[in-house]
């Protein structure tokens, strides 16, 4: 299945009128039915602060992917990169461009937690897919632009933890691994300018992360059935990560704590796309949710500038 691209490097316009209030508005599934985990207020690691998930299910039950039945179906083809395509970032934007870059960091990181949560959750193989990612479809695009900004990026690190993963070294291998490489890549996420640390400048990235997320979840979810385990656990990761950016982000004024509290709100509100780790069978999320909630935070961005 072709995908658009997955990486915003320019905000968009706002068409007001599109902006909606919101409403109830991938490794193909292996068969597995537990939802082991998928509750426990898992934590996300930003720039060395925790804040907890956006997506942790309710309890026990229908719809967090327990039962016979419940896992997804396989997908008719892996390796689709975030990226890549018409509109995906060159090696001069990523090398110039902090927003884009900064992007590209942020779709590692979903990459790697979520493949983290799916390791601890005790689902193996999902997580090998979600763990290789980050080097096999992303990390390529953006070596250039750690040259340029005088960065040695993060290969050995990601290494790493993929053959901790892959070999099934144990929990404490790959905790230890995924501690590493977080922490590495909030050390490159430095190589930006001051400006690109301002609240207003948090908010625009966490808006490309969530339409990335909204692509995902898209293939993930077509007219209410689950077609796409893995880009459905893909958006739960880059949701993850651009909520846990705003809540670790600097607000130096009253009105900027006020803006980033409403949007992360927004993005709490997400958290019935993802009843759970492995999804079921069927929804009655849509992509469309995503894509309402990142033009009212780039909204609420606009109005910080």
């Amino acid at each position: 299945m072709e995908k658009r691209t997955k990486l915003w490097t320019n905000m968009s316009a706002i068409a007001f009128a599109s902006v909606t209030a919101l409403s109830g508005c991938a490794t193909g599934g292996e068969g597995e039915g537990e939802g082991e985990g998928e509750g426990e207020g898992h934590q996300v690691v930003v720039d060395g602060s925790q804040t907890s998930q956006v997506a942790s299910s309710g309890g026990e039950g229908e719809g967090e992917g327990e039962g016979e039945g419940d896992a997804a179906p396989a997908p008719a083809g892996e390796g689709e990169g975030e990226g890549e395509g018409e509109g995906a970032a060159s090696d001069a934007e990523l090398a110039k461009d902090d927003l884009a870059y900064l992007t590209q960091l942020g779709l590692m990181r979903g990459h790697l937690f979520v493949g983290n949560e799916l390791y601890k959750a005790g689902h193996i193989d999902h997580a090998k897919m979600h763990m290789k990612h980050p080097k096999s479809e992303l990390y390529a695009e953006v070596v250039p632009a750690f040259e340029a900004r005088g960065s040695k990026g993060f290969a050995e690190e990601l290494e790493m933890l993929a053959t901790a993963v892959e070999g099934e070294k144990g929990d404490a291998a790959v905790a230890a691994g995924y501690a590493t490489v977080t922490a590495a890549i909030a050390k490159n996420e430095g190589f930006v300018s001051a400006a690109s640390g301002t609240a207003a400048e948090k908010l625009k990235l966490a808006v490309a992360l969530l339409r990335t997320a909204g692509e995902e979840y898209a293939i993930a979810v077509v007219d209410g059935k689950m077609q796409n385990a893995h880009e459905y656990q893909d958006a739960f990761g880059f949701t993850n990560i651009a909520k846990a950016i705003l809540e670790t982000s600097s607000k130096s004024t009253a009105a900027e704590e006020e803006v980033v509290g409403k949007a992360v709100a927004i993005i709490e509100g997400l958290k019935p796309l993802w009843p759970g780790i492995m999804p079921p069978e069927t929804l009655t999320t849509e992509a469309g949710q995503l894509y309402g909630a990142a033009s009212q935070i780039e909204l609420l961005a606009l109005g910080l500038e």
